[in-house]
């Protein structure tokens, strides 16, 4: 049974799922880091009241606790919750090592293959524990902070595809998690989930073929509004159908963007756009930066290790490691820092399954 829950980030979707599950009644410790104490300061201010509006549950929460010390947000929980941008993974795992118990289940929302890479370093840390990870394929919830204690969800997904790390916990850790988010769906294992994160191919090279627009708009633009044009789409097409070529090569189900899109939401591709909100307001957005680093460089190295030509996610890193000065390939996600680089399928298929040393 589910106990205290860690919700680990306290931007838009970690103060939204702290509300959430605290008026679902279960007990919540939402933690950030401190270098980023200033967004839980004016909660704690207010008594640890968070009201939340829109599709979720609505209300005032009176969270358990709110805090930046993470021995104390680790205490007595049984699941703990990552809802922080995915280059923060790797920090988070760091983190959280000295505090693991026995039992726990660790859940990255949405995950973009960051559960290899927490296990790469709980491996290289030498953690024991028995602790099983997994991730989502997107968030729970489209939210935004309206002003200091006051989250708005605009919209809820229908179906949240998960695996587990190793994917034999699967059917255990869904019953479970259920619990919390009945749209929960098990996937086959969470390569499968992470690569089909629609990020991957809707932020980064739309946004980077629309920059001066971007740039030119002072914060004006609204990338599935306006940048989404018959050209740019011909693109994006171009970058799903090599995700899906490196999918295929490691024998998992790929699912084309524009069918997976209304899947997930629960909306047309017209209604999403409709509600769709603003961004990015410059190259530094993370459309760009997370979902290169986090995302496209994944499918680059992935299709590098497999013999599967990745041209256009190639140029979209390139792109976007001259705009803003940084070499995305060298700091990015790849298959060496989620522990595969080297296997052959059927050693990656047997250690999602399984589990076991990555080393």
């Amino acid at each position: 049974m589910i106990k205290n829950i860690a919700v680990i980030g306290a931007g838009n979707a970690g103060q939204a799922m702290a509300a959430d599950l605290t008026l679902a009644g279960f007990d919540v410790h939402l933690f950030e880091m401190s270098q980023f104490v200033d967004k839980i300061l004016p909660l704690q201010e207010h008594g640890n009241v968070l009201e939340l509006t829109g599709y979720a549950r609505t209300g005032k929460a009176r969270i358990k606790m709110i805090t930046s010390d993470i021995k104390e947000a680790m205490t007595d929980v049984s699941h703990v919750m990552v809802v922080t941008v995915a280059p923060a993974h790797r920090i988070v795992a760091e983190m959280l090592v000295p505090y693991l118990s026995p039992g726990q289940v660790i859940v990255l929302l949405p995950g973009s293959c960051g559960t290899l890479e927490m296990a790469k370093v709980f491996n290289d840390a030498g953690v024991t524990k028995d602790v099983i990870l997994a991730e989502s394929l997107t968030l729970p919830y489209a939210c935004r902070i309206v002003e200091p204690g006051h989250v708005n969800v605009h919209r809820v997904v229908t179906s949240l595809p998960f695996s587990a790390f190793p994917s034999n916990q699967n059917e255990l850790v869904a019953e479970e998690l259920k619990q919390l988010y009945p749209q929960i769906t098990p996937w086959t294992n969470v390569l499968e989930v992470g690569l089909h994160n629609l990020n991957i191919i809707s932020h980064p090279l739309p946004s980077l073929l629309n920059i001066g627009r971007v740039e030119y708009s002072g914060g004006e633009f609204y990338l599935y509004k306006e940048g989404f044009t018959p050209s740019v789409k011909k693109a994006m097409v171009a970058l799903d159908n090599e995700k899906c070529a490196v999918l295929k090569a490691l024998g998992l189900k790929s699912i084309p963007y524009m069918e997976l899109g209304p899947q997930l939401r629960g909306l047309s591709f017209e209604e999403f756009v409709r509600r769709s909100s603003k961004g990015p307001l410059s190259a530094n957005h993370r459309y760009i930066t997370e979902d290169i680093s986090a995302g496209v460089v994944l499918l680059c190295s992935l299709g590098e290790m497999l013999g599967v030509p990745t041209p256009v996610a190639t140029s979209v890193v390139t792109l976007g490691s001259v705009i803003n000065e940084v070499d995305y390939m060298s700091i990015g996600r790849n298959v060496s820092k989620i522990g595969i680089d080297g296997m052959s399928i059927e050693a990656i298929n047997s250690y999602l399954t399984y589990g076991g040393s990555c080393s």
